[in-house]
């Protein structure tokens, strides 16, 4: 504790926070030292803790603008140690933190009444050599491919989320599912990480791999940041192609769809595959995007990629890293003529297995409008060869004979922006019942990044088995339960 006569010199400035009252459960800054008795004082910092509005006005919702929640104070760090610095204080004092990187959470995952941690701020990218990056995970993915399609020889990360304008820690911290390059040759991100800088919930700095504090690595990797959180990561590299070639086949109809989509995904050639789907109007539309990647001036066999489908296809030719910029450059283009960030998201993200995802969508797309996906939204799937997703999160259905399980998501977008309560209610109660029935008939299981509403048994319930492995490692790692509320996984949101 520090009284107000050793703070005097400490308080030159107005602005700057000094230290936490425990018994008000506020954050003191230099201003208002004086008129308090006694406080704990904050460690010194090489980054910079803000408690003005605006700052935390900044960091209270997410992508989904559904929840909002103001923290109490931000931290932006300018390294590692100020990360343990804080999150130690934090746990000394019952504070919630949470951290932050893009916030593409739509259901405020990331959210806290106390601390959130801007990830953001750190964001080097420490070493890249031929096979490995180190990079802080506040680095966006997008620049690691664009530094990594720089490097000679080129080169590229395995695995690549539709959207690469994410961080590494927030990606790391759900799975990573391969949305523009990677799943059926490469898993998930999870699985091209050769270890991690975390620092846990007792404000511990700890290295972690499959070898070394395996327990900590798997609890991390796909953890929701209930753990630690993610700071360095050491991420696989591999040689870059050069072009891509991307063949675009439509469809009306569930079963000529399925069946094209199930031959190539196992078809040799095809590097990636993924699919859209919309509501009926009056039928439904399925599109499939199956991409070969390729270096000049060797090119793909057009004809074999397309033998025996039901369906013409319309080819595009890209270089590699235009490709993979694609849904990047369409998220720019929306955040500057619909104001994408303000616009209401609450997403629906589901894992099915193969068995009966065909089942499952022919009885979906016809109880769906087109206010379910909106004029900015998209219905996708993700196909997922199963033995190379190695890593124990994310939550997976269990074996059905197939080599193969898909990611379902209907990502669901107002029409106009700014806050719509009604909307947002009537979305969340659909996904609460479209959950509920894809678990209970279809296997299916929960892709947390969404907008479905979990309580505490739900939450159990998704771990199934593995529940007293996580709760253990949350109980050892973060003793005091401060990291990361937003999920209400090991207690309510808060």
């Amino acid at each position: 504790m520090i009284s107000r006569r050793g703070l005097l010199g400490a308080a030159a400035s107005a602005v700057a926070v000094v230290g936490f009252d425990p018994f008000g459960h506020r954050w003191v800054t230099g201003a208002e030292a004086a008129t308090r008795p006694s406080f704990a004082g904050v460690p010194p910092l090489d980054g910079e803790l803000a408690v003005d509005a605006a700052a935390r006005q900044a960091v209270a919702t997410d992508l989904g603008n559904i929840v909002h929640q103001q923290p109490q104070a931000v931290l932006r760090p300018a390294s590692t140690g100020d990360v343990a610095t804080m999150i130690r204080f934090c746990s000394a004092h019952g504070i919630p933190v949470s951290t932050r990187g893009q916030a593409h959470t739509t259901y405020g995952q990331g959210l806290s009444a106390g601390l959130v941690i801007e990830m953001r701020h750190l964001r080097r990218i420490h070493s890249l050599g031929a096979r490995y990056a180190e990079v802080d995970a506040g680095i966006l993915w997008k620049d690691l491919a664009i530094a990594a399609n720089g490097h000679s020889p080129r080169l590229t990360p395995p695995v690549l989320t539709g959207y690469t304008g994410l961080t590494v820690g927030g990606t790391l911290s759900v799975g990573g599912i391969g949305g523009i390059v990677g799943g059926l040759r490469t898993g998930l991100q999870v699985d091209h990480v050769r270890e991690l800088e975390v620092v846990t919930g007792t404000g511990s700095i700890e290295r972690c791999s499959r070898q070394h504090k395996p327990d900590l690595f798997d609890a991390v990797l796909g953890g929701l940041g209930q753990c630690a959180v993610i700071t360095r990561a050491v991420i696989e590299l591999v040689p870059a192609p050069e072009r891509a070639r991307n063949f675009v086949l439509q469809y009306s109809v569930n079963a000529p769809f399925f069946r094209d989509l199930r031959l190539l995904i196992d078809r040799a050639g095809v590097d990636h595959v993924y699919a859209e789907f919309t509501a009926p109007d009056p039928a439904p539309v399925y599109k499939i995007h199956a991409t070969a990647f390729y270096d000049a001036p060797a090119a793909p066999d057009d004809a074999a990629i397309l033998a025996g489908l039901t369906a013409e296809a319309v080819v595009e030719d890209t270089p590699y890293l235009d490709y993979v910029l694609t849904i990047d450059r369409l998220i720019d283009m929306l955040r500057e003529t619909e104001n994408w960030d303000r616009l209401v998201k609450p997403w629906y993200d589901v894992w099915l297995p193969d068995s009966t995802i065909e089942q499952y969508l022919a009885e979906l797309l016809p109880t769906l409008t087109a206010r379910d996906i909106g004029p900015y939204g998209a219905g996708l799937i993700y196909p997922q060869r199963r033995d190379l997703a190695t890593r124990p999160a994310p939550r997976r259905p269990g074996p059905d004979g197939s080599p193969f399980v898909y990611v379902v998501d209907i990502n669901t977008v107002s029409s106009a922006p700014g806050a719509d309560p009604q909307f947002a209610a009537e979305m969340l109660e659909r996904n609460k019942r479209l959950y509920a029935r894809a678990r209970e008939k279809y296997g299916a299981v929960l892709y947390p990044i969404g907008s479905v509403p979990f309580t505490a048994q739900n939450w159990r319930d998704h771990y199934g088995s593995s529940w007293s492995a996580f709760h253990a490692a949350k109980r050892r790692y973060d003793p005091t339960g401060v990291l990361t509320p937003g999920p209400g996984i090991f207690s309510p949101r808060g």
